[in-house]
């Protein structure tokens, strides 16, 4: 299987994985400031609104397909260390985040159109809240994955593909975000030996990587333009031309030392992922408020923002009262406590 492969792949193969996690992150974060700027200042900033709709086919299958690169030493591995790491690590930080998230909207009065209540905080268990359902649906896909580890990898990948023609819309996040993103987790477990191919090929023919990138990224562009990505098909094509025209361009930037910013954005991803929603809604409210009318600058501008901020804020509750926002106490461990080096890694899932 070639998911037992990547366990031992060497350091100087993966350096552009932190760079595909940030290139990640940035796109989630700029959707989600670009939409909030259009309900501010009543319209679409023509140029993040068109950057967000040509990103919206591989923006969430890179992550998913990323994040299961690494997977396999959890799912064939040591059972506690199995739910420690990919259940109660998800589930401690999906939990506070949600409970954080509401309440703030709950107290703090803004002119948005999502109203919460205490409702939402009721439903946190069953129905996850703003971004936050890629964390619980990422332990979903584990789970499933360690479930089904004995299975035949055709029949595992013809059941998610089934999952994803669904095109299952019942109204509940979970059941639907699972029957359409599960499809890339699995192909991230299963494809990891050509995964690391396509991106060590790139790194070898640079030229020949940045051609067939460009060529991707004119199919994505055309396709989505058209709106033939609606027809659910091409919606799975585009999401590997995208995410492959990624994979080739970070890996040729990481092996020419031009993703350094990336790769720091990535490393911190799971921070970002958390508490960019305050930064980002703050800095668009104070700008609006402050008479800019310039969309583009706005997203722009609270994007960075947004991502810049949650890294600080970690940074400065390191061994702190309040460093429970962004490291997982003792308490909720069954493993390694934290005083062991440890790090939190977001699309491989955590301890």
């Amino acid at each position: 299987m070639a998911t037992t492969e990547t366990a031992s792949v060497p350091k100087s193969r993966i350096d552009w994985i932190d760079a595909a996690k940030g290139l990640t992150i940035i796109l989630v974060v700029m959707e989600h400031t670009t939409f909030g700027v259009q309900n501010a200042i009543g319209y679409l900033p023509p140029v993040f609104g068109t950057i967000a709709e040509l990103a919206k086919p591989f923006r969430m299958p890179l992550f998913f397909l990323v994040a299961g690169l690494f997977a396999w030493k959890a799912l064939y591995g040591d059972l506690r260390k199995f739910v420690d790491g990919k259940i109660l690590h998800f589930a401690y930080f999906y939990i506070l985040w949600s409970v954080i998230q509401i309440g703030l909207k709950i107290v703090i009065p803004h002119d948005g159109p999502w109203k919460v209540t205490y409702i939402d905080l009721l439903m946190i268990p069953i129905q996850p809240f703003a971004v936050l359902w890629f964390i619980y649906s990422l332990a979903m896909f584990f789970c499933a994955m360690r479930l089904l580890r004995s299975a035949r990898p055709f029949f595992v990948i013809f059941f998610a593909t089934a999952l994803y023609f669904l095109r299952l819309d019942t109204g509940w996040m979970l059941i639907d975000e699972f029957a359409w993103r599960f499809i890339w987790f699995v192909l991230g477990v299963y494809g990891a030996k050509r995964i690391f191919e396509i991106a060590d090929w790139a790194r070898a023919y640079p030229v020949k990587g940045l051609a067939l990138s460009a060529v991707l990224l004119a199919s994505l562009a055309a396709v989505v333009l058209s709106r033939l990505v609606d027809i659910r098909g091409f919606e799975l094509l585009m999401g590997f031309a995208g995410a492959g025209a990624a994979i080739m361009l970070v890996s040729i930037m990481a092996s020419r030392n031009l993703a350094a910013p990336l790769t720091y954005v990535g490393k911190h991803s799971l921070y970002i992922f958390l508490s960019f929603f305050l930064p980002m809604a703050a800095t668009r409210i104070a700008l609006v408020k402050l008479g800019m009318e310039n969309g583009d600058l706005i997203t722009l501008i609270a994007t960075a923002t947004a991502v810049i901020t949650p890294i600080i804020a970690y940074r400065l509750v390191q061994n702190t009262p309040l460093d429970f926002l962004y490291t997982r106490p003792d308490m909720f461990r069954l493993t390694a406590p934290r005083g062991q080096k440890h790090k939190m890694v977001m699309a491989a899932g955590g301890d």
